[in-house]
């Protein structure tokens, strides 16, 4: 193995290899994928100083005191450093030094570039750069294709059970751009999980398929929404729906063949090993979130989730499960991990639960959970739910206060929003550019129990109240095609300002018609990332 000349810092290294060994390749790499981060990598690190040097820094990184460190800062900016993200720092700059030098050489091979290529999209990740992560994603995508073109590789079952995969997942929870290039992937990933026609022969197959499950039935959601908005109309069309019953189907044939596998591997005599308890809860938070898409796709009612509290009660207490068996031992989890994370079911139980106490308990599991979320920043998702919670409740306050106060409420970024701001009418108080209107539809039963329970009422948000956030955008970069320059006139903010754009539904009683109204408000975020909601 490659080792520093001073004796302190061989120590350090190896210890560092220790820690990796024992605890950082299940944090990085997940429980269903041990076999590459324990075997593989280390395999490959006796030969190649890059991997090493990359595989200690990891190590290092997921041991710092301070996980949750801007580091993109720590590279450009003198500022004290624990020894752990010194050392990080040292050998992530030496792993990259070695690279440069093979390839200006020749010498690199594709599938040591690959694995190298893994390892400083982790590292990178946990940096918090994310266009650079998108390139290297995006060149090991490229490396990818390549091996898998060479009939004579000789790692093509890696490539095909574990490498491929990781990809497909970082594509499917990733930002748009990514989940273009990862297509041919997750072509891959869907053949590959589908290969047993009698259940899941473990939970890696039964994850694969969920993943591919994740990449469409979001897909669908997205397409009923753009259906809804356009037509006008209250419901989905026939080619729609024929897509939610195919879907549904598979989603349904997928938790049969769980719960055979899992009965299968509770009743074994070795029992449930801690990751595999960890996964198995990973599984079903995806599931059952995955449950309420394909349910409430079919309607714009934000209403529509009230009748899902049980299934949202589910995502938080598997998830609390999940992060219990995974977590260090001051119950915080790594900055980042090449697994599936809780972080997507909660921050969409935060976003689409109504019940207070379920939705503050997501909240909550939520900041505890990896910085990066795929590809994207815990923290943005935090700061636009709390935005969307602040709204709601305010709203709601504000509807059932016959004197609402003088005061403002004081937003998550202590910004001052005063009742001049909210009105009954028109709840963010603007002239909405872009207003798409129906006949009111019949009233469903989740409705109309919502209506006539005034213990319901009082609990949680009405229908006008609720709020769909679209995406965050700056002016000087363009508006929404719902958005015009009087509405964030309104705000009397400079142009590189950040705005959640979102809409709600709001009824017009003289009419009996229900209206989706656009606005948007100010929002605190960091300008490194744009969120894609």
């Amino acid at each position: 193995m490659p080792l520093s000349l001073s004796p302190n810092t061989v120590w350090r290294e190896r210890r560092a290899f220790a820690y990796y060994f024992q605890y950082a390749a299940a944090s990085v790499g997940g429980g269903l994928d041990l076999d590459f981060w324990r075997t593989i990598v280390p395999q490959v690190c006796r030969s190649e100083p890059a991997v090493w040097d990359a595989m200690i820094c990891i190590s290092a990184l997921t041991e710092s005191s301070d996980p949750c460190t801007d580091f993109d800062s720590l590279r450009f900016v003198s500022r004290k450093l624990d020894q752990n993200q010194q050392d990080a720092l040292d050998w992530y700059a030496r792993s990259v030094s070695a690279v440069r030098q093979g390839i200006s050489r020749g010498s690199v091979d594709a599938f040591v570039g690959l694995i190298t290529c893994i390892l400083f999209i982790c590292i990178e990740s946990i940096f918090g750069t994310i266009e650079e992560v998108m390139r290297l994603y995006a060149q090991g995508v490229q490396l990818i294709l390549t091996l898998r073109a060479q009939k004579a590789f000789s790692r093509l079952s890696l490539l095909k059970e574990t490498i491929i995969p990781i990809f497909a997942r970082l594509g499917v929870f990733s930002p748009n751009a990514n989940r273009d290039v990862a297509i041919p992937l997750l072509k891959e990933l869907e053949e590959y999980a589908s290969v047993s026609t009698h259940g899941f022969a473990s939970l890696k197959f039964a994850r694969e398929a969920i993943v591919v499950l994740a990449a469409e039935i979001p897909l669908l959601e997205s397409d009923c929404e753009k259906y809804l908005q356009t037509s006008g109309a209250w419901y989905i069309s026939d080619e729609l729906i024929q897509r939610q019953t195919i879907l549904v189907a598979r989603l349904e044939s997928w938790h049969i063949d769980f719960t055979n596998l899992m009965k299968s591997l509770r009743a074994s005599k070795a029992g449930l090993p801690v990751l595999h308890i960890s996964a198995s809860a990973l599984l079903i938070t995806y599931y059952e979130m995955l449950s309420v898409i394909l349910a409430v796709c079919v309607s714009p009612m934000r209403v529509s989730t009230d009748a899902f509290t049980l299934n949202f009660q589910t995502i938080v207490e598997q998830s609390s499960i999940a992060l219990d068996s995974s977590a260090r031992s001051n119950g915080i989890l790594p900055p980042f991990t090449f697994e599936i994370s809780i972080g997507l079911p909660l921050w969409f139980t935060s976003l689409r639960c109504r019940e207070p106490t379920i939705r503050r308990a997501a909240l909550d599991l939520l900041a505890r959970s990896h910085r990066i979320q795929g590809l994207h920043k815990r923290d943005h998702g935090t700061i636009v739910v709390e935005r969307v919670m602040f709204l709601e409740e305010a709203i709601t306050k504000l509807k059932n206060d016959a004197s609402p106060p003088t005061t403002g409420y004081m937003t998550p970024s202590n910004e001052s929003i005063h009742y001049g701001d909210l009105s009954p009418d028109s709840p963010f108080n603007i002239s909405p550019s872009k207003v798409i209107a129906g006949p009111s539809p019949p009233l469903s039963d989740i409705e109309r129990n919502f209506r006539t329970s005034a213990s319901a009422s009082a609990a949680l948000i009405p229908q006008e109240a609720r709020i769909r956030p679209h995406g965050v955008f700056r002016p000087q970069d363009g508006f929404p095609p719902e958005i015009t320059k009087e509405d964030i006139a309104h705000w009397g903010r400079r142009s590189d300002q950040y705005f959640l754009q979102f809409s709600w539904n709001q009824c017009d009683s003289s009419s009996e018609t229900w209206e989706m109204v656009f606005g948007c408000i100010p929002i605190d975020i960091d300008h490194s990332e744009i969120i894609k909601l």
